[in-house]
């Protein structure tokens, strides 16, 4: 059940950002595509009992490409993004700092941090478009 809400909310984030979000939508649409694609064979590889260092590399490289995206963009939203990202990348790293840890922690905490990254790409897209329509209508 979790899993396949988690498709729902991916499949519905991708979509609207993709015909909402404009160019930034339409790149963090591909970008969690691909990122989405990589981790189902990165998870496979390893287990939740040691750094998974194929999924760590898959979080890493989203996080450079929601990072740049960050960068050029100039919409705040991909900022909370980006920092969703990171703080999935911080995870991989205190696991790899950390000699024991659970790995049911390291396994959550791996993976929550997707719900509140498409909560506040929705958020945000339908934010800037509420902007755009109030600044476009005559006072």
């Amino acid at each position: 059940m979790l899993a396949a809400s988690y498709w729902l909310l991916m499949v519905m984030t991708c979509a609207f950002a993709f015909c909402f979000g404009g160019r930034d939508g339409r790149w963090l649409a591909a970008i969690s595509v691909a990122a989405t694609l990589l981790t189902m064979p990165a998870q496979l590889a390893g287990s939740w009992h040691a750094t998974q260092i194929w999924l760590t590399l898959v979080d890493v490289g989203a996080f450079i490409a929601l990072f740049w995206l960050m960068v050029r963009s100039d919409r705040y939203w991909p900022v909370w993004v980006a920092a969703c990202q990171l703080m999935t990348v911080l995870t991989h790293i205190a696991t790899l700092i950390i000699g024991s840890f659970s790995d049911r922690i390291y396994e959550g905490l791996s993976t929550v941090w997707v719900i509140p990254l498409m909560l506040f790409t929705i958020i945000g897209i339908e934010l800037d478009r509420k902007a755009f329509h109030d600044r476009a209508q005559p006072a």
